[in-house]
Formats: C-alpha cells, sequence, structure tokens
C-alpha cells in the first residue's frame, strides 16, 4: 500500500511539472507518455486519446498556455438571461435532468451554441450541457435512476448521452487538455469552469449558461457575440497548434457570426497561414464536416478567399491554383435554387482529376462525388447563344435511361448555369419515357441475346429524333423494316 501511494504522490507531482514550465518540450515527449501509464495502472482520473509514437515529435503541452484572466477580471463577467427563448429550454425531460444532478450535487450548466444562439436572440437547435460530474459518475447516477443511456462511445471522451421520453442530453464533464498533437487531446477531468472554458476555441464558444439564467463569461465572449466578433481564447498560435480544426471552425463561426461587410482580423489570419499546414495531419472526414458547414453558410465567397490567401484549400484537396472568380460567379448565380455545396465547388475543379484528388484528402460521400462529377462532364454543353431546351431534354433522357437517380445530378446541373428560364422548365419537366422493352421483341419477333440490345438502342435513336413522338407501335414498324441491319438471317 505504501508503495502504491509513493508512485501516485510521484506520478501527481511529475504531472504537475509538466505541465509548468519546469520540463524542456522534447523532455515532456518523453515523459508524460511513461506518467500517463503510471497514472492509468493507479487509476487516477486521466483519460487518455492515444497518440501514436510516430507523432510524438508534435506533441503540444498546453496546461502552461492557459488564457490568464486580466488583472481586474477576478472574476467572470456575469450577466443575467432573461428570455422566453431561455425558459422554453426547461421541457419537463430537461427538469428531471437537472434534479438528479443537483440531487447528487453535481454542477449542470449549458454551454458552447445554445449560450450563443440566445444571446443572438435565436431560438437554440441544440442543447449542450457541461458538468463537474465524471463520465463514471453520471452512468451510475443515470443507472441508478433507470435513465436510458445511448451513444456509448462518448463515454471514452467524457461525454455521456441519456434519453428521457423521447428528449437525448448530451452532457460533457469539464476538462483539461494536457497534451495535444494537433489532432487529439490527452485530458484530464476537472470542476473548474474557467480551466474548460480556457481549452475551448473561440470566445463566442466560452460561455456557460446556469440553470437560473446566468450567463458566465470568463473572456469577453458576450461582448464579442453582441459586437459579431470572431476571436481564439487567448493565443491564436496556442490554440490552433492543439487541434488544428480550429482553423476551419474560426471561418464557419465567422460565416456565422459577421455581418457584411465583414473585415476579418489581420493578425489572426498570419496565425492561421502560418500553421495552416497542420490541417494536413486531420482526418479527411473531420475536415469534410466543417467545410460542409462552411460552403453551406454565410459570406462563403468572401471565406473561400480568405482560406485561399492562407493556405488553406490546398490542405482541404483542392487545386493549388483555384479561379475565385469563376467560383464568386457559379455562387452568385446559383445561389437562389439551394443548390447542392458540390455545385459551388465544382466550378474549382478543372477535371475529373482534381475531383479525384479531392476525394482522396476529403473522402466526400459517393453522392457528393456524383454531382460533381456529372457537373464537370456535361457543364461544356451550355451555349448561351444556343436553345438549350433540346439539347439537355437529350441529356436528360439519356442519363435516366441509365441510372434514374441521375435525374437529381442533372438538376444541380441546371442550378449551376443558373439560367432561371431553364430552370423554370425543367423543374415541372415530364421526362418522356421509352415505350419499348427487350421482352416484346422477344414475342414479336422471336429475338433473343445480342440483336435486342442492337434493336433496342436502333429504336431509342429513331425515338429520340422524333422528339420522343413516336409509340410502340411506330417503333416495331422501324425494327420491321430494319431488321436485316441488326439480325443474322
Amino acid at each position: 500500500m505504501e508503495s502504491r501511494r509513493l508512485l501516485f504522490f510521484t506520478a501527481s507531482v511529475v504531472k504537475r511539472s509538466i505541465s509548468s514550465n519546469l520540463f524542456t518540450l522534447s523532455a515532456k515527449r518523453t515523459v508524460y507518455p511513461i506518467v500517463h501509464r503510471l497514472s492509468a495502472t493507479l487509476n487516477t482520473n486521466a483519460q487518455i486519446h492515444e497518440i501514436p509514437s510516430s507523432k510524438l515529435g508534435r506533441l503540444h503541452v498546453g496546461m502552461g498556455d492557459v488564457p490568464q484572466l486580466s488583472e481586474n477580471a477576478t472574476k467572470p463577467v456575469t450577466i443575467q438571461l432573461q428570455s422566453p427563448l431561455f425558459t422554453n429550454l426547461f421541457t419537463d425531460e430537461l427538469r428531471f435532468v437537472q434534479q438528479l444532478f443537483e440531487k447528487e450535487n453535481h454542477e449542470l450548466r449549458f454551454c458552447g451554441g445554445a449560450v450563443r444562439d440566445l444571446l443572438l436572440g435565436k431560438e437554440p437547435h441544440d442543447l449542450d450541457l457541461a458538468t463537474t460530474a465524471t463520465p463514471t459518475e453520471m452512468i451510475e447516477m443515470f443507472r441508478k435512476n433507470d435513465v436510458r443511456l445511448i451513444c456509448e462511445n462518448g463515454w471514452s471522451h467524457g461525454t455521456v448521452t441519456c434519453r428521457v421520453e423521447e428528449q437525448n442530453f448530451e452532457i460533457t464533464t469539464l476538462r483539461i487538455d494536457r497534451v495535444t498533437d494537433g489532432r487529439r487531446a490527452l485530458v484530464e477531468y476537472t470542476k473548474d469552469w474557467y480551466l474548460d472554458a480556457s481549452r475551448r476555441d473561440l470566445t463566442c464558444n466560452s460561455l456557460f449558461l446556469t440553470m437560473s439564467g446566468n450567463v458566465i463569461d470568463y473572456f469577453n465572449g458576450i461582448a464579442d457575440v453582441k459586437d459579431k466578433k470572431v476571436r481564439f481564447v487567448g493565443d491564436p498560435a496556442l490554440r490552433i497548434q492543439e487541434d488544428y480544426l480550429r482553423i476551419l471552425r474560426y471561418f464557419r463561426f465567422f460565416g456565422r457570426l459577421k455581418e457584411e461587410p465583414a473585415i476579418p482580423d489581420e493578425s489572426t489570419l498570419q496565425e492561421i497561414a502560418k500553421y495552416g499546414s497542420g490541417l494536413s495531419g486531420v482526418a479527411g472526414e473531420r475536415k469534410w464536416v466543417e467545410f460542409t458547414m462552411i460552403l453551406n453558410g454565410r459570406l462563403l465567397v468572401l471565406i473561400m478567399k480568405m482560406m485561399y490567401r492562407c493556405g488553406i484549400l490546398k490542405q482541404l484537396g483542392l487545386p493549388e491554383q483555384v479561379d475565385l472568380e469563376e467560383f464568386e460567379n457559379v455562387y452568385n448565380r446559383s445561389k437562389h435554387f439551394s443548390p447542392n455545396h458540390m455545385t459551388f465547388l465544382a466550378s474549382i475543379f478543372k477535371d475529373k482529376a482534381d475531383l479525384d484528388h479531392f476525394m482522396s484528402v476529403i473522402k466526400c460521400s459517393r453522392y457528393e462525388y456524383n454531382v460533381a462529377k456529372f457537373i464537370i462532364e456535361h457543364r461544356v454543353l451550355y451555349r448561351p447563344d444556343k436553345d438549350m431546351i433540346p439539347v439537355y431534354v437529350d441529356l436528360l433522357v439519356d442519363c435516366y435511361k441509365q441510372d434514374k437517380n441521375t435525374v437529381n445530378f442533372f438538376m444541380e446541373l441546371m442550378k449551376y448555369i443558373g439560367q432561371a428560364d431553364i430552370m423554370d422548365y425543367f423543374t415541372h419537366f415530364k421526362i418522356p419515357f421509352f415505350p419499348l422493352k427487350g421482352g416484346i421483341l422477344k414475342q414479336r419477333f422471336g429475338m433473343k441475346g445480342k440483336p435486342v440490345g442492337i434493336a433496342i438502342n436502333f429504336a431509342f435513336q429513331k425515338w429520340k429524333e422524333s422528339r420522343y413522338k413516336l409509340d410502340t407501335e411506330d417503333l416495331l414498324q422501324l425494327i420491321e423494316n430494319n431488321r436485316s441491319d441488326f439480325v443474322k438471317t
């Protein structure tokens, strides 16, 4: 027992030392994994997201870099929120969860987007909750009260999700990022709200809201939300290096909060440009989640120009040289038609090779890939001095014959072209139905095998040439008259 206590004391002292500036960075990289394994063996409250040994050279030790409160701000700024939007959050289900935490003497607060939305006078769509209770304490509490638990894979990250009646509640334990590698973090749970706020990315996301309606603000987030400012918590360079995905989150919230004319902070953009290459180590799926929200958000053209200037677009698998003028043209002419985000993005790809490279980096869905691919392959058909309706009718019929799902891709191409009269025509257009099937040829002419396909293709072309007016009997008569061209006798 004494040796165990000695080991526990040693691990705790070394961990505190690592968090200070007593160790050089190289020493931290060497010592911390050893200490963590020791702590885990002793069942301390450290929680690890394993960092591969090949990535240890990129470790960033964060707790020595916690943003400090100003000399005059010994306490957080607190304001009382009085709004029907706030009181409407308290469903019977939420009050039940709140009472469970109060009974166990655990603090529970709203955090993140819900607080930001309420300050902006918007109804929150997602309720994120933070607590001083550890995941183990929450799980035991919910099980004791017969509350259903879901999403168990979040437990190892400090998040417990419970379901009460038809409402889910995602609740995360306060935590500290002890060690990060730009992608993942070794975290330790805490009961200190300030320390948890200090590890968050942006000031607008570092706010807490108590169940009694007090907004708790450690980093001037209230003023930033009201002034539509997007700032990193503390030093942008440190926040970015802790998790390079924060670069994309900065641009996403820039689009969400800013109003035109939106002017970015130049010093922040310089830090983003300096550390943007770190995005190359972030999983493509994570980058795509953020980038998709940017593409579907506000101020897209301005943000794309900012990202290009900072060298971020190439980290997303886009070409190093992009025609943002053409991107802006496509955006402006198609945005009124509610296009898929890949419709905008297709303007950046010169050819399918560009798209394939993007796919290898980002790993978007097959549907998204096919939207862009269809546009790239068929956008060259458009001629402003030509009646395009017959051309596009033929294209639509050909595509529908091969795959009925391509109708959606065709409509995205129409949005990309952005001609209102063409869009109006095809919005209610009924696709002509080819009236001939191979079985009819077998019955009428005794055809089978390869000649059937040849005859169907022949009839299909004749049907198109008639502008889709020939019926089944017309086509059968044509086949009868031309059997010698495709049937061996």
